[in-house]
Parts: structure tokens; C-alpha cells; sequence
């Protein structure tokens, strides 16, 4: 959607997808959601043995999902298709584009489920062949974090355009801080994710502090593991998720965004994840664990604090130490900065994307 937005604005924009466009001045094909594979149970049969048999190439000829979209766009013709994660490269790749595809990687593809053993046996293969002969085709890759930008080249060759997952600017103003301080997160729950080290760390802390939670996944025995951690602390307390355009707003009324993700997973331990910039965004201070990319933007802004580890005693230590006064300074920076790190700030890079790709067509 942050794409969409700043491109309409210098390009003919058409978006492709699942369900109707969110955008009212763009037109949309709508994907029917069928069946994923061609000829039924024997097309389920014949991926799963692909894939065993790590026989990657004719697995593009049994995607139902892909031929029928490369059916409805290609009798349009496209300068640039923007392709989301390699799941739709070969659709992207078959269009045929004049000036070539652009793939936005979102995370580092090869480990975004590594979690999963059955995942890292048949599906984390097929992804490095992927990257390896379909994402090298394409005339730009592009990704969120620099860490990430740096494993596809060192492991693939090929070079990725950073482009932070930043959110877009608010007109909001920093709350005054008072006390208790107000302690935020907001997020899916995941098991990797070890959402009870914040938990466990406002638990041992004697600080004056409450800690809210607008988690989504309220069904998952995760979620039960949580609420059953924090039933005892009254300062703790699960909210219901609001939808995405409020939740800017929504976060406004805390003090301090937690972001603190342990490296649990390759891409949870190089993540810049855009609940960091919707905590700028929302003008608050941030504390955040010593993962990389968020601690780069903590230390080089100024907007809150790096834990020395995961522990949640480290938490529990940096809370015991927060003031009114401290943690009004981080949002005031978090104000000062709003601009820079908003998406909109990132739409440049996008027109520089663009006018390379147009560049290059032309033969310039």
C-alpha cells in the first residue's frame, strides 16, 4: 500500500491481488482465489514429489494460482511489474515486462519459516533455487534491512535496494508523560517471537509502569501462555487489536514502544519491523533489544534506549531506571524525527528505482 501510494502519483498505477482494492482511485484486478495446483490431487502429489526430489523446474507448470494470473494480466502490456516475495516471481516473470521485474523481498526468503522443520526439509530448498535462477533475473530486489541486503549477496550475488518497512507520517504531538509511564507493544503473537521476555520483564520490575499489549492471534495457545504469565500483575494488561489506520493514533496516548525480539530466527535477528516506526510515528520513546538494525536507528536518533541483551532482567533494570523527564526527551526526539523516518521519506528511493529502470530501457 506504501508502494502504491507513492507511485500513483508519477505513474499508471494498476495493483493485482486477492480481494478489492483498497485504493479507490486505482484500477485492480481482483485474483480469484482457486485451487493453488493444477489437476487436483494428482497436482498436490506431483508438487509434494517436486519438492522431495528437489526437481524445482516444472513446479511453475502445476501452479493453477500463477497461470491463471499470468491469464488475466497478460493481455495488458506492463512497463514494470512489482512482484512481493518469490512466491510470485514466476507469474511476475511471465508477464514479460518491457523494462523488467522489480521482486521486494521482504525478509531473507531461505529462512522466513525456519522454525518449521518439514519447512527447512522441503521448502527452504526450493527458495534458494529461487533466488539462486528466478531472482537473479529480475532488474531489481529490493529488501528491509541491511543485514538481509548483505546475506542475498553474499549467499545469491545479487545486490538489494534498501527500503526501510518505515510508516507513514502522522500529525500527532507527544503526550505528556506522567506516572505511571505507559509501556506499549503491539504485534502478532508467535512463539519465536518471545513475546514473555517484555512481559516477564515488567513482572520484575518494581517500577511504576503498566505495560498494554494489542496482540493479534487471541486464539493460539501462545496467546494463553502469555495471558497465563501476567494474570497475576495488574500493571499488565491485553487489549483488543485495533485496525492498522488507528492504531497510530491508538499507540499516541503511551509513552514507550517495546520492540525487543531475540534472535531466534535469522530474519527476527537482522529485523527493522514497522512497529519501530509506527512507535515513531505515535512520538514515543523506544527500548528495544541489541538487535542491529533497530538499535542503528535508536542510537543514531537518540529516540530511547538498546538493551545490553534479551534478558528480562535487562529490561527489568532499564525500567527501574526510567523518569518523567527521560522519557519525555525520548519523545520529544521522536517528534524531531518523524519526518525523516517516515515512508514517506523512502518514496525517493523508490522514483530513483524507477528512473534507473527507465534509464536503462531507453539506453541511457
Amino acid at each position: 500500500m506504501k508502494q502504491v501510494s507513492f507511485l500513483k502519483e508519477q505513474h499508471d498505477v494498476v495493483t493485482a491481488g486477492f480481494g478489492p482494492s483498497p485504493f479507490a482511485d486505482v484500477p485492480h484486478e481482483e485474483i480469484a482465489e482457486g485451487p493453488l495446483f493444477r489437476w487436483g490431487l494428482i497436482g498436490r502429489l506431483l508438487n509434494i514429489a517436486f519438492l522431495v526430489m528437489r526437481w524445482y523446474a516444472p513446479l511453475a507448470s502445476i501452479n493453477a494460482l500463477d497461470k491463471a494470473t499470468v491469464k488475466q494480466l497478460k493481455p495488458r502490456e506492463w512497463d514494470v511489474v512489482i512482484a512481493h516475495d518469490v512466491k510470485a516471481l514466476d507469474a511476475a516473470l511471465a508477464l514479460a515486462p518491457k523494462r523488467g521485474v522489480v521482486v521486494d523481498l521482504h525478509e531473507y526468503a531461505p529462512r522466513q519459516e525456519e522454525h518449521s522443520a518439514l519447512w527447512r526439509l522441503l521448502i527452504a530448498p526450493y527458495f534458494r533455487w529461487m533466488c539462486r535462477k528466478k531472482a537473479t533475473q529480475a532488474a531489481a530486489v529490493v529488501t528491509v534491512s541491511q543485514g538481509i541486503a548483505d546475506e542475498y549477496r553474499s549467499q545469491f550475488g545479487f545486490d538489494s535496494t534498501l527500503v526501510v518497512n518505515a510508516t507513514p507520517y502522522a500529525e500527532l504531538q507527544p503526550r505528556v508523560v506522567k506516572t505511571p509511564i505507559r509501556l506499549v507493544h503491539s504485534g502478532r503473537v508467535a512463539v519465536q517471537r518471545r513475546l514473555d521476555i517484555m512481559i516477564q520483564g515488567v513482572r520484575d520490575s518494581s517500577a511504576n509502569v503498566t505495560l498494554d499489549l494489542y496482540l493479534v492471534g487471541d486464539e493460539s495457545p501462545e496467546m494463553d501462555k502469555l495471558r497465563s504469565l501476567a494474570a497475576d500483575d495488574p500493571r499488565i494488561r491485553f487489549r483488543e487489536p485495533v485496525p492498522y489506520p488507528k492504531l497510530v493514533k491508538t499507540l499516541n496516548t503511551y509513552d514507550v514502544g517495546l520492540s525487543i525480539f531475540p534472535p531466534t530466527t535469522f530474519n527476527l535477528a537482522w529485523c527493522l519491523p514497522n512497529k519501530f516506526f509506527d512507535f515513531v510515528q505515535a512520538r514515543l520513546g523506544v527500548i528495544v533489544g541489541p538487535s542491529p538494525e533497530m538499535a542503528r536507528f535508536v542510537d543514531q536518533y537518540k529516540i530511547g534506549l538498546v538493551l545490553p541483551d534479551f534478558d528480562p532482567s535487562s529490561l527489568a533494570t532499564a525500567l527501574d531506571s526510567l523518569t518523567p523527564h527521560g522519557v519525555a526527551q525520548w519523545k520529544a526526539t521522536s517528534h524531531s524525527h518523524a519526518t525523516a523516518l517516515s515512508s514517506e521519506s523512502q518514496s525517493a528511493i523508490w522514483e530513483d528505482l524507477m528512473a534507473r529502470l527507465l534509464e536503462r530501457e531507453d539506453g541511457l
